[in-house]
């Protein structure tokens, strides 16, 4: 009997260029994908939560995500649903590994590794509001295993990552690797720059 052991979310940081989506869609890169790819679109505005960087010092990030229909203006009577991700030992910034969660419980005890006397989900856990942004969302299946997310900001950046849920990080990295490799001309790993990372740049704190 094997005990399953947690998925992990296994992912690799590109930069992607928006005028590249005729090409993907077409499937006219060489090499050519396995099959056409079907393209996902969503929307979400998403709220990053801190209390003076004590928890994305330490790699653990918190937000609300609020999914809404493309064309139509965000709900902010809604919030949104909270989740967590966890950036675990080994991770850098361009290869990642995280364990996330959604359940709110779990996003408590996770934030209490780091300030122990916070407050519930009700109140937000005690922190405070650090930014918030909105998100154009593609993605897709290729070759029956690697996601691929492209994300267009609100704020004019572009970013992208491929993905695997899996218990083995360092063999879904070497996958990641041989698969980026293969399909050179949409991923372009020179130096990528994440979404938070490059609003930050935009809209620097005020820490007076």
């Amino acid at each position: 009997f094997r005990v399953p052991m947690k998925l992990l979310e296994v992912e690799r940081k590109f930069n992607w260029n928006p005028a590249s989506l005729n090409i993907l869609m077409s499937n006219g890169g060489q090499p050519r994908f396995s099959s056409t790819p079907t393209i996902q679109s969503k929307m979400f505005r998403d709220i990053y939560y801190d209390l003076d960087n004590r928890l994305s010092s330490k790699g653990l990030w918190v937000r609300k995500r609020l999914l809404y229909t493309p064309h139509k203006h965000v709900d902010n009577t809604k919030t949104g649903m909270w989740e967590a991700k966890q950036s675990m030992p080994g991770s850098s910034f361009v290869r990642s590994t995280y364990d996330e969660t959604q359940d709110p419980s779990r996003i408590w005890q996770m934030i209490k590794n780091y300030i122990p006397k916070c407050a519930g989900p009700n109140e937000s856990f005690g922190l405070e509001e650090t930014c918030r942004f909105e998100t154009h969302r593609r993605s897709f299946l290729a070759d029956e295993k690697f996601i691929v997310v492209l994300d267009e900001t609100d704020f004019g950046h572009s970013a992208g990552e491929v993905e695997l849920l899996a218990e083995d990080a360092n063999k879904a990295h070497a996958d990641i690797d041989v698969f980026i490799a293969r399909y050179a001309w949409l991923f372009d790993c020179s130096k990528p720059k994440g979404k938070l990372t490059a609003y930050f740049e935009k809209y620097p704190r005020n820490n007076a």
